[in-house]
């Protein structure tokens, strides 16, 4: 029996489908939620002066479930770390946190021996997509022609020679005013949208791209050596927002068709993620009407659940699947140890 770690939060549904089906294996998940293991979590982790790990022990009174050793790190969507409620003051709570933060942020310390179905390190590298576009450039992958820039004089000459651009963050996802939470989304950029905010520009990094007419529009899912490619149309809907970011409405609204792309071109997303270190991609990739592939962008730990429940693919089986493997190259890692 190999323990599965799974680092998440309480609405993970991912977490949930996929423990369910280990049900029948010899993985034992273990889940840590991050709003209640503060106050439900208890550890010990000792070295000697050598550097050895002389004791180790984690229990989660939540599930019921303890471990010496972990054998499988799954690192999902951890929330905020919820403290105890006898903590008010601010800088307590904050302590209380960041200190919890860097006991998860060193589990391959904890844990050194451990597979990873992608290594938190591994996640943040490509979590900031300009590091995405060497690798692209390596492997041949097309990309759309890319600004970033805190110049106007930049901005104005690219939108010059590109045409119709797009505009979107690198990392911000949102913000809450008013009780109300907004998401930063794709949105189109012009000349006169550049000249009215032409004094702001300079206040933060600005990410352009041309705008690649849409035939069709793909999400295509890596797990293992498994690969899902779901065909994502939105020309249905008649809102504008939603025909340049699908992610402004909900996936059912959407249509979801399992779809195929060209073997070679599936390779070198394979490629991308073994020059990333990771066993799980999920890629957003637009054709345009001359049949060329762009890569948008690579999330290494993006949502994948809702496409099996739209199309049937079976997804869940494949991150099962994963999942035994790199408990069996844990176990041979321990055997070949004795």
């Amino acid at each position: 029996m190999t323990n599965l770690l799974i680092v998440t939060s309480e609405s993970d549904t991912h977490a949930d489908v996929v423990i369910k089906d280990l049900q029948k294996t010899r993985i034992n998940p273990i889940r840590l939620n991050s709003e209640s293991f503060i106050k439900t979590g208890k550890y010990f982790h000792e070295w000697e002066a050598s550097g050895n790990n002389y004791n180790t022990f984690l229990c989660l009174e939540e599930s019921l479930k303890e471990a010496e050793e972990i054998g499988v790190i799954w690192w999902r969507k951890p929330d905020e770390y919820a403290v105890f409620p006898e903590v008010h003051d601010e800088w307590a709570i904050k302590y209380c946190r960041q200190e919890t933060e860097s006991l998860m942020y060193s589990l391959s310390g904890i844990y050194p021996k451990a597979k990873w179905v992608n290594h938190y390190y591994k996640i943040r590298f490509p979590s900031h997509r300009i590091n995405q576009i060497p690798i692209a450039q390596k492997l041949g992958i097309t990309i759309p022609p890319t600004l970033v820039t805190n110049s106007y004089e930049a901005i104005y000459d690219f939108l010059n020679r590109q045409g119709t651009c797009i505009i979107k963050p690198m990392r911000y996802s949102g913000f809450l005013h008013d009780g109300t939470q907004y998401g930063c989304y794709t949105r189109p950029i012009d000349l006169d949208t550049i000249e009215e905010f032409k004094d702001s520009i300079r206040l933060a990094p600005v990410f352009l791209q041309k705008r690649i007419a849409k035939k069709a529009e793909y999400r295509v899912t890596l797990i293992g050596k498994k690969h899902f490619v779901c065909r994502i149309d939105s020309k249905h809907i008649n809102d504008v927002d939603v025909n340049l970011d699908w992610r402004t409405t909900e996936p059912e609204k959407l249509i979801h068709v399992p779809d195929n792309l060209p073997d070679v071109y599936i390779d070198k997303l394979f490629k991308m993620l073994d020059e990333l270190g990771l066993n799980f991609g999920a890629f957003d990739v637009i054709q345009d009407d001359d049949d060329t592939l762009y890569f948008i962008e690579l999330n290494p730990n993006g949502q994948w659940y809702w496409i099996e429940i739209l199309t049937g693919m079976p997804m869940v089986r494949a991150m099962r699947e994963l999942i035994e493997e790199l408990a069996t190259e844990y176990s041979l890692s321990w055997s070949s140890e004795l």
